[in-house]
């Protein structure tokens, strides 16, 4: 798992990102459904995108295309990450992990009807709701194997220094499990579209 992780900070994206997971194979559609403006479009691969990467800018714009059969990824690669009601209405799944300056969100989730979010513990263990659609791949990454030797030796601790890194490295590994496929060198090689997002309102 920790490998995405090191090739996501190696790519640049360490102040943080919003990465998307659709389940569909039509990414244009992905990005029209997210508020892309699609006269915009740019096919360009990840590090010329990242002449662009300001977390939380004012301006959005998010990379998107291909990810897996059946799936398309969105990076939001300057601005707030991308709004999701639209997949939500056309009624399709995804997964949507958040950081900023080392912060790591609840991963945020949709089943094509409800939304739901898979929230952390303080010692690393992840837990969605009993049912979702994520639960069974929860399980698979199953509680941390070894409570970190600052808790049991500083029981006031309440977060272990390296809590948001595993939590996120857990939230990748579903993603990937979920969409069946990891992010990889290769992954990080390919050209996809780059979007400005309208503003709404």
């Amino acid at each position: 798992m920790s490998d995405q992780w090191e090739l996501l900070l190696g790519a640049g994206l360490g102040r943080g990102f919003a990465g998307t997971w659709v389940e569909s194979g039509d990414a244009d559609s992905v990005a029209a459904l997210l508020g892309a403006d699609l006269a915009s479009r740019q096919d360009c691969d990840l590090a010329t995108a990242m002449a662009c990467y300001r977390p939380m800018a004012f301006t959005e714009r998010i990379w998107t295309g291909p990810h897996s059969d059946g799936w398309t990824h969105v990076l939001t690669i300057s601005g707030p990450p991308p709004v999701t009601t639209g997949l939500t209405e056309a009624g399709l799944r995804f997964l949507q992990i958040r950081t900023l300056d080392g912060y790591v969100y609840d991963l945020f989730y949709g089943d094509g009807v409800t939304t739901g979010w898979v929230t952390q513990r303080w010692y690393g263990e992840i837990i969605a709701e009993p049912g979702s659609m994520i639960e069974p791949y929860v399980r698979e990454v199953g509680p941390p194997s070894v409570i970190p030797e600052v808790v049991r030796f500083r029981p006031e601790v309440t977060e272990p220094e390296n809590h948001g890194r595993v939590c996120l490295e857990a939230y990748l590994f579903l993603a990937g499990r979920m969409s069946g496929r990891f992010i990889d060198r290769e992954w990080l090689g390919e050209k996809r579209a780059l979007y400005t997002v309208l503003l709404s309102g």
